[in-house]
């Protein structure tokens, strides 16, 4: 039991960070994080020491948000345009502007968008990976992204402005 309490306090600041991406709220991110732990306790006996524990922890807390997000019904098939080219944002701006701003930013996209987005670019997860974990095509995975990098785009863009 003590070791079960020190290894949850050992992980919360970096993993409740994850929860909180995905959640949107700081009770849904208990939640995600309460129920990950869980799983972690429960199946700790299958963990191989293959790898770094955090790794495998991150992991299950992935898994957990997804689970949470399918649970809530935030991520729907979204009929799409085909997409042609991706969004740039201009390197300029991330030099100019704080990762606490891009991430605030990131937060205030729709909910939907705001998901897709961060399993992509924080996560690393592929748009065939997205689409599986949450049951939508490739195709509403990549318009997420590029949807979420126009309206970063426009976001920054503006923020900047407020900069000079």
């Amino acid at each position: 039991m003590h070791s079960q309490e020190q290894l949850y306090r050992q992980f919360y600041p970096e993993m409740i960070k994850i929860c909180q991406r995905y959640a949107g709220d700081v009770d849904g991110a208990g939640i995600i994080f309460n129920n990950a732990m869980m799983r972690v306790f429960r199946n700790i006996k299958n963990y191989r020491h293959e790898g770094k524990l955090g790794v495998w922890i991150k992991t299950i807390v992935i898994n957990c948000a997804l689970d949470h997000i399918k649970s809530t019904g935030r991520i729907k098939e979204t009929p799409i345009t085909i997409i042609t080219e991706e969004i740039p944002i201009d390197d300029y701006v991330f030099e100019k502007i704080s990762a606490k701003e891009i991430q605030l930013a990131i937060k205030e996209l729709p909910k939907a968008t705001a998901t897709v987005f961060n399993l992509f670019v924080y996560e690393g997860f592929t748009h065939k990976q997205i689409g599986e974990a949450l049951g939508i095509s490739d195709g509403t995975s990549k318009w997420h992204v590029n949807e979420g990098r126009k309206l970063l785009k426009t976001k920054l863009e503006r923020l900047m402005k407020t900069k000079v």
